[in-house]
């Protein structure tokens, strides 16, 4: 891997839902692996039933994110209805308030050894076409996909301090130190991390990101340098 597609995903909302919370639904930060292997999925037109079995080997793609945008929560009421009788006699209904990203946008990383795969989501972006919508976890909150070029990337090794542009996933483990700023806004949450094509997640692991969208100084263990962007990342 020596290439990979630069892509960002924006939108004026979005819900990434939490697993663990139901009644009053809350959001993740950032959309979850899985979450971007479905938008992906969605935009080269594979079947929302078969996609998983393209991304459940995690030695054939690569992915990783940036925040471009500080994360900024809000609440909204969703109303429900039940239209199991008549669609246009409502007989109940129910508000649910729900935690929504305003204004989301993230910079994708993205690497696949299909080439078919690759090739197609390279030709979608340049086009600025999908085969189905892309939606920021809900249906109903539309995203839009602006294309950044294919860059070339190298492998970084060192010990010293360097700034991490991306989100930081499995950080306990990948990270020896952090160099906290004035101002730094680090927070550490866990998130799913891969998903099984029976729709089962078998791995979560803490993510690092500073929520103003800025870059983290740390040692890493194992990062990339994205070529012409002067970004570094460590991908999922």
């Amino acid at each position: 891997m020596d290439k990979l597609l630069l892509f960002e995903i924006k939108g004026d909302y979005a819900h990434f839902k939490k697993y663990y919370t139901t009644t009053s639904p809350l959001t993740f930060e950032i959309p979850p692996p899985p979450t971007l292997a479905g938008i992906i999925s969605a935009i080269i037109g594979l079947d929302k039933k078969e996609y998983l079995n393209f991304f459940s080997d995690t030695s054939q793609f690569k992915m990783a994110v940036r925040l471009l945008n500080p994360v900024v929560k809000i609440r909204l009421t969703l109303n429900y209805i039940d239209t199991k009788h008549h669609f246009w006699r409502i007989h109940n209904r129910t508000q649910i308030q729900t935690e929504f990203l305003k204004n989301p946008h993230y910079r994708i990383y993205f690497y696949h050894s299909d080439k078919t795969i690759y090739d197609s989501l390279k030709r979608h972006l340049e086009n600025h076409t999908s085969v189905y919508s892309v939606s920021l976890g809900l249906s109903q909150l539309l995203g839009n996909t602006l294309y950044g070029e294919e860059r070339e990337i190298e492998l970084l090794e060192n010990d010293s301090f360097i700034p991490i542009h991306s989100v930081i996933p499995r950080w306990k483990e990948c990270i020896n130190n952090i160099q906290y700023s004035m101002g730094a806004e680090i927070f550490s949450v866990n998130y799913p991390l891969h998903m099984t094509p029976d729709r089962i997640v078998d791995e979560r692991g803490d993510i690092l990101f500073d929520r103003q969208g800025k870059a983290i100084v740390c040692q890493p263990l194992k990062a990339f340098h994205v070529k012409e962007t002067g970004e570094n990342i460590v991908f999922f």
